[in-house]
């Protein structure tokens, strides 16, 4: 059996911008090479630290975590339930918006159009939307975020829409990794076995790992409830262990523009 010897990989930090403390280790990461892209949500808590980041260091691999908040405008974090009334109740046309003004943010903020287009919860692959973002994605080429959701988070409260059959979303890649937590060392335990089966099956050329690395203070407990997987993410990413996880399993760690 054909073992496949190098997959192209792209490893994204989630929640770019969410908080200082989430910030801090974001920039952690992606300054010891840890991480290849950052997906940036435009209206939070920390964006502002996030824009000024992205401008003063030249950062160009930062993308759009879509997200609906707009804490300017209503001062608030969204929760599990507010996205289910917002994902039932709203109009196509008012998501389309939402969506329009993100990026716009977004790009007036970098100076740049997004690498990438992310949907937190996956809202982005909502039915009334995701052709609107696919079309989006197709016309500026843009890598897209397929719906894979892991069995054993239990905070989640969507699950992604299936994509129409035929719809392009974007560039996307083979396989998307995530969502595995505890130690060091059984996070790459973890990752090694699911890489190794992706390998197996030799068909593979490219793989997403997506991470939420954060540090957590009382802010961020009074407004997440995603604290120790966040360190638990940040803990791996600075490890030894990712180190080995990327050379044993011969993984090219590239931005999504180069997937």
């Amino acid at each position: 059996m054909k073992i496949l010897n190098n997959i192209k990989t792209l490893i994204t930090a989630d929640d770019f911008g969410f908080s200082e403390n989430i910030n801090r280790a974001i920039f952690e990461a992606y300054e010891n090479k840890r991480i290849t892209e950052m997906s940036l949500m435009v209206d939070c808590f920390g964006s502002e630290e996030a824009f000024k980041y992205v401008r003063e260091n030249k950062v160009e691999n930062v993308g759009l975590h879509f997200s609906l908040v707009r804490i300017s405008k209503n001062g608030k974090i969204l929760r599990g339930d507010d996205y289910d009334r917002m994902l039932r109740d709203w109009t196509p046309e008012q998501l389309q918006k939402a969506f329009d003004e993100e990026v716009s943010i977004f790009e007036n903020s970098v100076g740049f159009k997004p690498k990438h287009i992310i949907g937190h919860k996956h809202i982005s692959l909502n039915l009334k939307l995701v052709k609107y973002v696919a079309d989006y994605c197709i016309k500026n080429n843009c890598y897209a975020r397929r719906g894979e959701r892991s069995t054993k988070m239990q905070h989640f409260t969507l699950k992604a829409d299936p994509i129409p059959e035929g719809l392009k979303i974007g560039r996307i890649v083979d396989s998307v990794l995530g969502f595995k937590y505890g130690s060091p060392e059984e996070m790459c335990r973890e990752y090694k076995d699911e890489i190794e089966a992706l390998k197996a099956n030799n068909n593979q050329t490219s793989i997403e790992i997506f991470f939420h690395p954060g540090y957590s203070g009382d802010f961020e407990k009074l407004h997440t409830s995603f604290v120790q997987e966040r360190i638990d993410d940040i803990n791996f990413l600075m490890s030894d262990w990712f180190l080995k996880l990327i050379e044993e399993e011969n993984l090219e760690l590239l931005p999504s523009s180069e997937i």
